[in-house]
């Protein structure tokens, strides 16, 4: 039995809109001043980074989880800022391919999570 790939339509303007706002929030953000925050807001950028850039460059091919990659503490609880919580969120789902919630939950891209190829082969 052959498996069907989930069908996914990415909106690469939108995400490179969402993934340059959330990066220059992280960036730019008043609560850099506090210490803890400013290295927690480096570490989540840093993580973030390859990502965004991908997203920046409109490269990215497939849906990706960003919520199984991200701790859900950061930018649920520390983070909570809107200037960022809401390109997050906004990326989350644009991330998902425009599939609804539950499409996306029983993807293959959900359910056997992976870097996007470009970073994958990065790594290697």
């Amino acid at each position: 039995m052959t498996v069907m790939p989930t069908l996914f339509k990415l909106d690469h303007e939108e995400l490179s809109r969402c993934a340059l706002e959330l990066r220059d929030a992280l960036r730019s953000s008043k609560h850099r001043e506090i210490p803890y925050l400013k290295k927690l807001i480096d570490q989540e950028l840093e993580h973030l980074q390859p990502l965004l850039d991908l997203c920046i460059a409109k490269g990215l091919e497939e849906p990706f989880p960003l919520l199984r990659y991200v701790n859900p503490r950061v930018f649920g609880d520390v983070l909570d800022f809107p200037e960022f919580t809401k390109p997050y969120h906004r990326l989350v789902d644009l991330m998902c391919g425009g599939m609804s919630d539950e499409d996306f939950w029983s993807s293959e891209y959900y359910k056997q999570p992976r870097m996007p190829r470009q970073l994958r082969q990065a790594n290697m």
